[in-house]
């Protein structure tokens, strides 16, 4: 707040809020809105959501319009509303057009023509896009960077005196663009340095007391553990025990007593249950669709699992996995805000945001399409470890002078047994 605040015009006037799936992004974005349109400070804003009915909510198409519409809202902004009528009533197909172009037409060319009408210090402060990443890409794949290239621009302009929060996941793209322009956006990033364990222990004390009260339930509802197993089931994101604390306290179902007791029993997931975690599930399955191979992302996402032990080893695992060098970016392509890490230069560990993600990777009925079953997960092992042993490829490439069998490949000797046969046939 104290940077939307400040009346500084020079950069950086773009904030990327950015974190892992679940981790409260549009939740905060939509605190910040609510408190600004109170102050008197939001200028306008578009949220983006990938699973809205309406169209309008994925479409770059509707962000300018959305925000132009806002802007003439605002009567501080003297004059702003009829050079835009004025603009729309000259060319009524400027909506069809390019974002870039939109943005000149709509917004900048009015602005700069009214600027001296009023005190621009009076005007409201910013703007804010929330989900990015869940912009619907056009069949050129470019509808983010075209978003983001508007809001960039505008920026730059001397004419336009707003700040600019875009909230997002991490994904490539993105995050490629804001690469581009280093110096002129400040970011911030939802991880574990801001305590959320704390947060979320809050929110489940604080719910589980009120159902308690409203339902006459005994203090030692719920029993000792549960909230402490939802915490580390939650990996830090929101969204999970939200979902569960939904589930339990659902009027349409049993008591939240007996909703607790089903949900504690994991494996004997009924029907009610699978709707429950429902809008969790759609938001796994939007970002895995998002890979280039979806289904092959999840046979890595379960290997990376199955090697717990090696997970701090990236270059290891790599090795394991990657048919050629930097198939790893490609393969796990956008999947940055459900699985971290991974960067063998970076020794960056693999680490998965949220548990319950393989929770859902693991179920075929919450998974749909992209299941991918056990069978095929062993297969898909089997290959990758005779690829590795018969090319001898990278750092599992052995020869007599470089004696490397016991420094590389004996830790793997149990994985390869289990789909292989026997240590001593691996040998052999």
């Amino acid at each position: 707040m104290g940077w939307i605040r400040c009346l500084e015009t020079g950069p950086p006037r773009i904030l990327w809020l950015s974190g892992p799936a679940g981790t409260g992004k549009t939740a905060l974005a939509g605190t910040i809105a609510d408190q600004c349109n109170e102050s008197g400070l939001l200028a306008a804003a578009f949220f983006f959501s990938a699973s809205s009915s309406s169209v309008n909510r994925r479409s770059k198409k509707y962000v300018i319009p959305t925000l132009v519409y806002s802007l003439i809202q605002q009567q501080s902004i003297v004059g702003f509303k009829e050079e835009v009528l004025d603009t729309i009533a000259r060319d009524p197909m400027v909506f069809e057009k390019h974002l870039d172009q939109q943005l000149s037409s709509l917004i900048l060319n009015p602005l700069r023509k009214v600027r001296a009408l009023s005190d621009w210090h009076q005007w409201p402060r910013v703007i804010i896009v929330d989900g990015l990443d869940e912009c619907q890409e056009s069949p050129a794949g470019n509808s983010k960077n075209e978003v983001l290239s508007a809001l960039s621009r505008a920026c730059s302009d001397l004419a336009f005196p707003f700040r600019i929060i875009v909230a997002s996941r991490p994904e490539s793209a993105i995050q490629g663009f804001f690469e581009t322009i280093p110096g002129r956006f400040s970011d911030i990033f939802l991880d574990e340095k801001y305590d959320p364990d704390s947060d979320i222990r809050l929110f489940l004390q604080a719910t589980f007391g009120d159902i308690r009260r409203r339902f006459d339930l005994p203090t030692t509802w719920p029993p000792q553990g549960v909230i402490d197993s939802l915490i580390k089931a939650a990996s830090g994101q929101f969204i999970y025990v939200v979902t569960v604390i939904r589930f339990l306290d659902s009027p349409s179902q049993p008591p939240p007593q007996a909703q607790l007791a089903k949900f504690l029993k994991w494996r004997e997931l009924d029907n009610s249950l699978l709707r429950a975690l429902a809008p969790l599930d759609a938001l796994y399955s939007h970002i895995l669709k998002t890979t280039p191979n979806p289904r092959l992302a999840v046979k890595w996402l379960f290997f990376i699992d199955e090697h717990d032990l090696f997970r701090d080893h990236p270059g290891y695992i790599q090795d394991l996995l990657e048919s050629y060098q930097g198939e790893t970016g490609y393969v796990l392509k956008d999947l940055g805000s459900l699985v971290g890490g991974g960067d063998r230069h970076k020794k960056a560990a693999f680490d998965f945001h949220h548990l319950s993600f393989l929770d859902f990777l693991k179920d075929p009925q919450r998974c749909g399409d992209i299941y991918v079953s056990e069978e095929d997960r062993s297969r898909f092992h089997r290959d990758r470890y005779y690829e590795i042993l018969t090319s001898g490829k990278g750092a599992f490439k052995f020869s007599p002078q470089r004696c490397q069998f016991n420094r590389i490949l004996e830790p793997f000797l149990p994985f390869i047994a289990k789909f292989h046969g026997s240590r001593a046939n691996i040998r052999s």
